[in-house]
């Protein structure tokens, strides 16, 4: 009678445990993950675009320099923790001539509740003023244009530095 018991409380058990289970539970990999901001460098005479010779990007309080995606944009992660993100923009790097205008970008972020084995993911919203430059002097970015005021997939610029 102890091993009927046994069976019997096995098969309860392993019916919980497939019952348990939802279509949510496992985050396939097709789902989008928080964006990157996507940007375009922009020649200020003709807004044609151009990236500089020499140029590179690292995020403010690192050594790191972010890669170039191929083709004509840059992505730059956001943080998701504040509204604001630090980049310096390197023109002429390692040169005597080096010239760092340290940029801040404005947005907010507007989280978006994906599945429970997924969780969230943010998106965001870029501010009427998107850039400020944070450095004073010979700065050789000259302002920004907002291509896409709403950050939610990497599909098209979103934000044209002119220069």
């Amino acid at each position: 009678m102890d091993t009927l018991k046994f069976k019997i409380l096995i098969l309860f058990i392993g019916l919980g445990f497939f019952t348990q289970c939802e279509k949510d539970d496992i985050c396939i990999s097709s789902v989008e993950g928080t964006p990157d901001l996507i940007v375009l460098m922009l020649e200020n005479e003709n807004n044609t675009q151009k990236t500089p010779s020499g140029f590179t990007i690292r995020p403010l309080g690192t050594e790191n320099i972010l890669a170039v995606s191929s083709g004509d944009s840059l992505a730059l992660p956001l943080q998701i923790t504040e509204a604001v993100t630090q980049f310096e923009f390197i023109l002429n790097q390692g040169s005597q001539d080096e010239n760092i205008d340290t940029l801040q970008i404005n947005y907010q972020r507007v989280d978006q509740f994906i599945n429970r084995a997924c969780g969230y993911r943010a998106n965001f919203i870029l501010d009427q003023s998107p850039i400020l430059i944070l450095n004073s002097g010979n700065n050789w970015i000259k302002g920004a244009v907002i291509l896409k005021d709403t950050i939610s997939d990497e599909t098209a610029a979103h934000l044209g530095i002119l220069f």
